[in-house]
């Protein structure tokens, strides 16, 4: 709307807490009561420019079906807060708001909630205490009036550093989207995740032991990096301590692991300097860091004694929530002793979104397939080069034969060896779904209609 006439009270409102614009007094006051205008600025919603206009401290929008206010986005001319409330509507919260859990539980927590919007979406989803956590005072301030603001009275705002805010409160569900960017000389609270940037993250994961209900989950958008002879998944199941076989750790990238220097190398095409991330990369040297990973973390504590699982998939730019939680229930089950049992009556089919690519080369009797590669498109993002056996078994995966008929058709017809065993089958199997090129009835894969159906 910037730039239109403003016409009536709700242009002024939209013009001041959405578009973020100054706004004439003598044109605020043709459409509100003077005494409106005085409570506003009573409140600090807002306050004069200069002399014969009036603007926004904060700003206003809808998020996820829930009304959010934080600072606003514009600071030219004046200095950034410390403590800036950042704006919910940016790509990363939208990230991370994505794979929020339908069901919130009883016991929600949003730690480093920001404005606590994803606290809201919890309250707006049944949980009946939702509690907003951060180590900012004006965070809690505005995660406290959002929840009033959208009568959500199950919303609990409270100050602390991390978990010593809520005391001994267990949770069925804990969220954080915490600050990551390695310290410098310019720390804000907002962004500042300590010396290698998982400071937070790693604090977070080590109180899950005392604050993660059994059966309770965990989802963290974050980014972390692997190390020299040491992947994020195991360094993450090690800050579990002495609980961690009570855990399934999985990780569900949003971007390939990328080495630091590409990295850095790509911020100097961009911005012509290293400037400040100079020291980045001696940090990232010192800490024999191999790989830097963005995306989601999900931990989930058993509810009842099983094998944990541990897992690492990278998914399409699109897919969502929808993707997270068939990867969190699918590897759960495949990490069972009973898999083998399972697969042997189930009839794998091909997914919608693979593809099987055969390069030929001049042979004996002409043009013969030489080599084959895997990818797949959706909703995980995956290439794999592959044997010929495996693509003779991709084409017997047609979704009427079962598993252990596919193996005694392998056998008979001489492509794979006496010596592979069914559960060696199993366990190919088993990568080739959680990797998105087979899908069964009973765990279908997330289909992109339905992410265009939420949309809508």
């Amino acid at each position: 709307m910037a730039g239109a006439e403003i016409h009536d009270a709700l242009d002024v409102l939209i013009r001041l807490l959405m578009d973020e614009e100054a706004v004439e007094e003598v044109v605020i006051l043709e459409h509100l009561p003077a005494r409106l205008l005085e409570v506003l600025a009573e409140l600090g919603v807002v306050t004069r420019k200069d002399e014969t206009k009036w603007r926004c401290t904060v700003l206003l929008y809808p998020v996820v079906g829930v009304y959010v206010v934080s600072d606003r986005t514009r600071f030219i001319g004046e200095k950034f807060p410390d403590d800036v409330v950042y704006a919910a509507i940016t790509g990363n919260t939208g990230r991370f708001l994505s794979i929020q859990p339908q069901d919130p539980g009883e016991d929600f927590l949003d730690l480093c909630c920001g404005s606590g919007v994803a606290a809201l979406l919890a309250a707006s989803r049944g949980a009946k205490r939702a509690w907003a956590a951060d180590l900012g005072q004006r965070s809690v301030h505005f995660s406290d009036f959002n929840g009033r603001l959208n009568g959500l009275d199950q919303v609990i705002a409270v100050q602390g550093d991390l978990f010593e805010a809520v005391g001994e409160q267990t949770f069925d569900v804990i969220v954080a989207h915490p600050p990551y960017i390695p310290d410098g000389a310019n720390k804000l609270l907002f962004r500042d995740g300590g010396e290698d940037g998982e400071q937070i993250f790693r604090r977070i994961v080590q109180g899950l032991p005392q604050y993660l209900k059994p059966g309770g989950r965990f989802y963290c958008v974050t980014t972390a990096t692997d190390r020299e002879n040491e992947s994020l998944q195991d360094r993450v199941r090690g800050w579990l301590g002495e609980k961690g076989d009570d855990f399934d750790v999985f990780l569900v990238a949003t971007e390939v692991g990328k080495r630091p220097a590409t990295v850095l190398e790509a911020v100097v095409k961009a911005k012509g300097k290293l400037g400040k991330l100079g020291d980045r990369s001696e940090l990232y040297e010192r800490l024999k860091v191999t790989a830097l990973f963005y995306g989601t973390v999900v931990i989930e504590r058993v509810a009842k004694p099983r094998a944990v699982a541990t897992a690492r998939t990278l998914k399409a730019e699109k897919a969502a929530g929808e993707a997270v939680e068939w990867f969190r229930n699918w590897e759960k089950a495949a990490a069972q002793p009973s898999l083998s049992a399972a697969l042997q009556r189930s009839r794998p089919k091909l997914a919608r979104e693979m593809q099987l690519h055969v390069v030929h080369k001049p042979g004996e009797s002409g043009l013969e397939p030489s080599e084959f590669t895997l990818k797949a498109k959706y909703p995980f993002v995956f290439t794999a080069v592959a044997e010929p056996w495996l693509a003779v078994l991709i084409g017997m995966c047609n979704g009427q034969m079962t598993t252990g008929q596919i193996y005694e058709q392998l056998l008979a017809q001489d492509v794979v060896e006496a010596s592979l065993t069914f559960e060696d089958l199993c366990q190919v199997v088993r990568l080739l779904i959680s990797n998105g090129f087979l899908e069964l009835e009973q765990f279908p894969l997330p289909r992109r209609e339905a992410l265009v159906e939420a949309l809508v």
